[in-house]
C-alpha cells in the first residue's frame, strides 16, 4: 500500500486566458480524498475559470489535472461528470418548465424496458431531497421553487452521480443560517465517506466553519495555501483584496427623521398580511427574517410584481399602490431583483445597455423625465467608472464580467434614475469581500442624498452590518423592529418565532432593546 498517496484532485500549473484577459497564469491547486478544501478570491481572482477548468467547460491552454494521480483531460462536461466530478454552480441552472425530479435526474433518467420509469425517478428524487432535509415535491415545477430551494435542488442534482470530487460554488449564498447548518452536515459526511470537497465562498465565517484547508486566488494567480488552524480571517482577506479592509460597512445614521419618503398601512396580499413600514430620507432599512418569512414578497409587493391587494401605500405623501413594475417606477420605486440572472440582466447584451435599461424604459413612460434619461444616458459611462464596474469594455457581454461587477451595473442603472425609494433584494449575493464593502458605501451614498434604501437579505451579521434599522419578518408579517447594533441572537429570537413580544413596536433609531 502507498503510504503518501496522490491527492484526489491536481491542477498543475493551469493557464487560461480569454481575449484581452489573462484569466489563470500558472495556478497550482489540489485537494485530498477525504477534505474540504476552500478556494478563496475576490470576484474575477480566476476561481470560476480554474473550477469550469476541471468540469470540461474550457480547455486549458497550459498546465495538467490528474486525479488520483492519472493525468486526465475532458473535452465535454459529461466526461468529467462520467468520471465523479459533479459541480454545482453558482449560478443555478435548473429547467423551469420540467419537475423537480426531472432536473435532479436530467441526462441520468433511470428507464424499464426502455421506458422512463417515473416511479423510480420521483423516489430517487425524495430519497436525496430528504438526505438534505428538504421539504420539497419532486413532482413540483423547478419554475415554483423560491432560490434557496433551487440551490437545494442543483445539490440534490449533483449527489446523482458517484462523485469522488465535489464542487460546491457559493453553495450557501440562498440558504438561511439553519438551512446552511443543514448543508455543511452533508459536507461533512461526504468528507468522512472520502469524497474531496472544492468549497468555493466569500462568507469568511464558512470557509472557517467547514474547511480544512484554504488556497487565495488573486488575479489569476495562486497567493497562498495555508491549513484553516494556521491563518486567520483577518489573513485571508488580506490576501483577497491586497490590502487592510477598513471601513467594511458604512457609518450608521441615527437621530432625528422627517416625514417618511414611504410608508405603507395594513398592506397584505395572499403572501404577506398587516404591513405597517416607513423608509425615512437617509436610512437603510434591512429586512430579514427564514426562507418562507415573507421577506421576498414583501419587495415583491412594494414593487408592484405581486401587488398588495389590501392596505395603502404613499410615496412622498402621493397614495400609490403599483400592480405592476412600471407603476410602481413611475412612482418612483426602483428594484435591485436577488436573481439578477434571469430577472435583472439582459446576458448577452453589453455592459452599457444593461445599465441603461430603467432609464430608456423611464423616457418611454414620462415625457418630462424622457430629457432627464437623455442626460443621464450620456453620463454612464462616467457613472460605471464611478461605481467602478471593471470590464474590458462597457461594449462587452455583460455575461463575462465577474458577479461583483455585474451587480455593481445593476446599482448604476438606479442610480442614474435616483428614484426616491430603492429596493434592494440580496444585494450582495455571490460576491466577494471588496465588492460588497463597495455596494455598501454606494448604498450609503445613495441615502446620504435625500432617499431611502430597503435591503432584504438572508445574510444577518450584513443586515446588522449595513442597516440603521431593522425589521423582522415572520409568517408574512412584520414582527419585529430594531436598532442599528442589535445582537443576532435577539433579531434570531424574533425571526424564528421563539420570542414573539420583543418590542414589536417599531424603534425610533437610536432606540436600544431589552
Amino acid at each position: 500500500m502507498n503510504a503518501n498517496p496522490p491527492p484526489r484532485l491536481a491542477m498543475q500549473n493551469i493557464r487560461k486566458a480569454f481575449p484581452g484577459v489573462l484569466a489563470l497564469d500558472d495556478v497550482s491547486f489540489d485537494c485530498a480524498a477525504g477534505e474540504v478544501h476552500a478556494l478563496c478570491g475576490e470576484n474575477g481572482a480566476g476561481k470560476s475559470t480554474l473550477m469550469k477548468i476541471l468540469g470540461g467547460v474550457y480547455q486549458p491552454e497550459a498546465g495538467e489535472i490528474r486525479v488520483d494521480g492519472v493525468p486526465i483531460r475532458f473535452h465535454h462536461p459529461l466526461e468529467a461528470r462520467r468520471l465523479g466530478i459533479s459541480i454545482i454552480h453558482q449560478e443555478l441552472s435548473l429547467l423551469p418548465d420540467r419537475t423537480v425530479a426531472e432536473n435532479i435526474f436530467l441526462g441520468m433518467e433511470p428507464g424499464r424496458w426502455g421506458v422512463l420509469d417515473r416511479t423510480a425517478m420521483a423516489a430517487g428524487a425524495e430519497r436525496r431531497l430528504r438526505r438534505l432535509g428538504a421539504a420539497i415535491a419532486a413532482d413540483g415545477l423547478a419554475r415554483e421553487l423560491s432560490i434557496a430551494e433551487q440551490q437545494i435542488v442543483e445539490i440534490a442534482k449533483a449527489l446523482i452521480f458517484n462523485t469522488r470530487i465535489l464542487v460546491m460554488d457559493e453553495p450557501t449564498a440562498a440558504l438561511d443560517d439553519t438551512e446552511t447548518e443543514r448543508l455543511f452536515l452533508l459536507v461533512r459526511q461526504l468528507r468522512d465517506d472520502g469524497v474531496a470537497v472544492v468549497f468555493v465562498s466569500h462568507r469568511m465565517p464558512q470557509v472557517f466553519a467547514i474547511a480544512d484547508t484554504i488556497t487565495v486566488l488573486k488575479d489569476g494567480r495562486h497567493v497562498a495555501t495555508r491549513k484553516r488552524d494556521q491563518t486567520s480571517v483577518d489573513e485571508v482577506v488580506r490576501m483577497m483584496v491586497g490590502r487592510e479592509l477598513r471601513d467594511y460597512y458604512p457609518v450608521h445614521r441615527i437621530g432625528e427623521r422627517a416625514h417618511p419618503i414611504l410608508s405603507i398601512r395594513g398592506g397584505g396580499n395572499d403572501i404577506i398580511d398587516g404591513i405597517d413600514l416607513d423608509l425615512h430620507a437617509g436610512e437603510i432599512v434591512g429586512v430579514v427574517g427564514l426562507e418562507g418569512s415573507g421577506k421576498g414578497g414583501l419587495c415583491r409587493a412594494m414593487f408592484g410584481a405581486t401587488p398588495f391587494v389590501r392596505g395603502t401605500m404613499t410615496v412622498n405623501g402621493r397614495e400609490c399602490r403599483p400592480t405592476s413594475p412600471r407603476q410602481a417606477i413611475q412612482a418612483g420605486i426602483g428594484f435591485v431583483s436577488d436573481d439578477r440572472k434571469a430577472e435583472g440582466l439582459a446576458l448577452h447584451q453589453p455592459v452599457i445597455e444593461n445599465a441603461l435599461l430603467a432609464l430608456r424604459g423611464l423616457s418611454r413612460l414620462l415625457a418630462p423625465a424622457g430629457s432627464a434619461a437623455q442626460r443621464g444616458e450620456r453620463r454612464m459611462d462616467e457613472l460605471l467608472r464611478d461605481v467602478d464596474v471593471r470590464a474590458a469594455s462597457y461594449e462587452q457581454q455583460i455575461r463575462l464580467l465577474s458577479g461583483g461587477n455585474q451587480q455593481k451595473t445593476v446599482l448604476a442603472r438606479w442610480l442614474a434614475l435616483s428614484p426616491p425609494v430603492l429596493i434592494c433584494a440580496e444585494p450582495t449575493r455571490g460576491i466577494d469581500v471588496a465588492a460588497k464593502a463597495a455596494i455598501y458605501q454606494l448604498l450609503r451614498r445613495y441615502t446620504d442624498s435625500g432617499k431611502a434604501a430597503l435591503v432584504v437579505t438572508s445574510d444577518l451579521p450584513e443586515a446588522i452590518g449595513v442597516a440603521d434599522r431593522l425589521v423582522v419578518m415572520h409568517g408574512g408579517r412584520l414582527v419585529g423592529s430594531f436598532p442599528a447594533g442589535a445582537s443576532e441572537e435577539d433579531v434570531m429570537a424574533v425571526a424564528t418565532g421563539h420570542r414573539r413580544h420583543l418590542h414589536v413596536a417599531t424603534f425610533p433609531a437610536g432606540a436600544v432593546s431589552t
